[in-house]
């Protein structure tokens, strides 16, 4: 289940404030599990206090734990139970009007030397171990992505375009009860090589590669996977350049595990592409951590990865103007190793 009050006031305890405002929708749902789109949430040592208007009020008392008080309101009224605390802490990054006007109301100086603190950090730290209803959630997440890509496959035929097939997936998905954790990005042949293209009205031929990167949400969690697929004959290296893809993939999610350092596992990956004189073609980061946000931490950087955190293996190459090719899956980290969360086919799937 999402944090009760008791663990909510552990933002208290990081941050080293007597009171925190929680205002922005990720950080919401990270501590209730309910997202609406007006609300607050007020935590003292006396406990956490969410507020909402007439429009949510009834079904948050039903989906919020009873150890949270509901409370008819918004910022303003969390703002005024926060006044008497001495140190507060607040999410440095909400909107800058909204943090104004809470400052001004609170009646505290805007400065992070004073009696205002960020709390956003400790959210974040907090956030990037996942719980097993947080893992719960990723891997239905990922089921439903998993099933779509099955699915996707019998609607690809020469003539559709991007556009055109990108919504029968993002349909196929949300039938199944998700929303979507991005819009999806399809990219046919030469389209490929850009990592993160729009997609188009290009319509699909002989010899392409399709690239789909797409992810549902359930319950407020994403997940995330990308799959490059040929239709028909690929032509000339494209084969050669997909085993490639492949090895990296296979090669970055046998580097992970609790303790290593995450910038060390994508510099395995990029020293085979060196290794295979490709090392240009692979152009963005290795992957990024997955949760209530499509990107957040753990990133690969040079802090150690820990277990629960979830995160993606993505390696690419990219050839611009002809095509590229990308395989990413999301894993789960463990003190041996990693769990790969994500079950589709990554070998090459030739379409006829």
């Amino acid at each position: 289940m999402p944090l009760n009050a008791d663990e909510c006031r552990r933002i208290l305890d990081i941050a080293k404030v007597d009171g925190a405002l929680i205002f922005t929708e990720p950080n919401r749902i990270y501590l209730t599990g309910y997202a609406s789109t007006q609300a607050a949430i007020a935590v003292t040592g006396k406990g956490a206090f969410y507020f909402t208007d007439k429009r949510y009020l009834s079904e948050a008392r039903e989906r919020i734990s009873a150890e949270y008080e509901i409370r008819e309101g918004s910022i303003t009224e969390a703002c005024k139970l926060l006044k008497k605390c001495a140190r507060v802490g607040v999410e440095f990054n909400m909107p800058h009007n909204q943090y104004r006007y809470a400052l001004g109301v609170m009646g505290k100086p805007g400065t992070v030397f004073g009696c205002v603190k960020d709390v956003s950090l400790a959210l974040y730290e907090m956030r990037s171990v996942k719980s097993a209803y947080e893992l719960g959630c990723i891997e239905k997440a990922q089921s439903i992505t998993d099933a779509a890509f099955t699915e996707i496959l019998k609607f690809i035929k020469e003539g559709v375009s991007e556009t055109e097939l990108a919504a029968r997936l993002e349909y196929i998905m949300q039938s199944k009860g998700a929303t979507l954790a991005f819009d999806t990005i399809m990219a046919f042949g030469e389209n490929g090589a850009k990592p993160h293209a729009h997609r188009s009205e290009r319509a699909l031929k002989e010899g392409d590669f399709i690239t789909m990167d797409f992810g549902a949400r359930w319950h407020g969690y994403c997940s995330d996977m990308t799959r490059t697929v040929a239709f028909k004959s690929p032509e000339g290296r494209k084969a050669d350049v997909y085993a490639a893809v492949l090895e990296a993939n296979r090669r970055g999610i046998a580097f992970l595990r609790a303790g290593v350092i995450g910038k060390q596992a994508e510099n395995c990956v990029r020293e085979f592409f060196k290794e295979s004189g490709v090392e240009k073609n692979f152009t963005h980061s290795l992957g990024h951590g997955v949760g209530i946000d499509i990107h957040e931490q753990p990133y690969y950087n040079s802090q150690p990865l820990r277990e629960g955190q979830v995160i993606t293996v993505e390696p690419g190459l990219y050839f611009d103007g002809d095509f590229g090719i990308r395989i990413e899956d999301m894993v789960k980290i463990t003190q041996d190793g990693a769990d790969n969360l994500t079950k589709s086919d990554k070998s090459l799937i030739i379409l006829k």
